[in-house]
């Protein structure tokens, strides 16, 4: 008996993975990663949800009927103010989470794949500002329960939803840098906090011309009144922008110009400590 002898063909090496992901992949990839750890842990939402919430009934029940704005209902004064400086109660868990990160070593192998750093800087920023937005628009929902009512046009309610996108992004940005500089948790939520003040040293809660005089200065100056003056005079119409300093395309593009700022600062800060960590 003859044995047949069954050749084997010798298997093609399978190459190795070279080049780098692209930049709209790798950001698009790691928000993702960070929305889905969000929808995993449901209490990281309620909690900033609450937070907003009852702050805004505590202004809106406790304080409201001392503060008297002309030609408009404080509540109407206060919602939107209280939805745009709310970026900055929601944006300090942003912070929280980033230095959480580097404590569990993730940005060490992301820093060792072969993808854009900035991406991944972009994806965790794109993925708070989704969060940020998110709470805003409960937020505003809950505004509209307990007397809040607009007088605007759909137009102007989609701006005023970009620009609140816009200002989420840019103050991500800031979050995600003092999460990187703090070194752990417990500091990073210590110095989110500092950026608390500068909703309340603004038109968001009270009318700027109650203020002492430098601290009026300081209150129209700032981005958050910018922002503040624009959501409400795009939600409120000429009832409130007539008592504005300035006409509402000043707000609004100072707004953007504020937002464009604080990104052109705080992004290459953002970049240099993620890549000396």
């Amino acid at each position: 008996m003859t044995a047949t002898t069954i050749p084997t063909s010798t298997p093609l090496p399978v190459p190795a993975p070279s080049g780098t992901a692209t930049w709209t992949t790798t950001a698009l990839t790691f928000a993702g990663r960070t929305i889905r750890k969000l929808l995993r842990s449901p209490q990281i939402f309620g909690i900033a949800v609450i937070q907003s919430v009852l702050f805004l009934l505590m202004f809106r029940y406790v304080l409201g009927g001392a503060i008297g704005v002309p030609g408009v209902k404080y509540v109407d004064f206060l919602v939107p103010g209280f939805v745009a400086s709310g970026i900055l109660f929601t944006g300090g868990g942003g912070s929280v989470a980033v230095a959480e990160d580097v404590a569990t070593g993730l940005y060490d192998r992301m820093r060792s794949l072969p993808i854009p750093d900035s991406a991944v800087l972009a994806g965790r920023a794109i993925a708070d500002a989704t969060l940020m937005v998110i709470v805003g628009l409960v937020t505003l929902v809950v505004g509209f329960i307990i007397g809040f009512r607009m007088d605007t046009t759909i137009g102007k309610f989609v701006l005023a939803l970009v620009l609140l996108a816009c200002y989420a992004l840019a103050f991500a940005v800031v979050f995600g840098y003092l999460g990187l500089v703090s070194g752990n948790a417990q500091a990073a939520q210590g110095l989110s906090i500092l950026a608390v003040p500068f909703s309340f040293i603004s038109s968001a809660f009270v009318p700027i011309h109650t203020m002492p005089g430098a601290v009026q200065a300081f209150a129209k100056a700032q981005p958050l009144t910018f922002m503040v003056n624009a959501w409400r005079g795009l939600l409120l119409g000429p009832k409130i922008t007539r008592t504005f300093d300035h006409g509402l395309s000043y707000y609004v593009v100072g707004s953007l110009l504020w937002a464009a700022v604080i990104a052109l600062i705080f992004i290459p800060l953002a970049m240099r400590s993620y890549r000396k960590r």
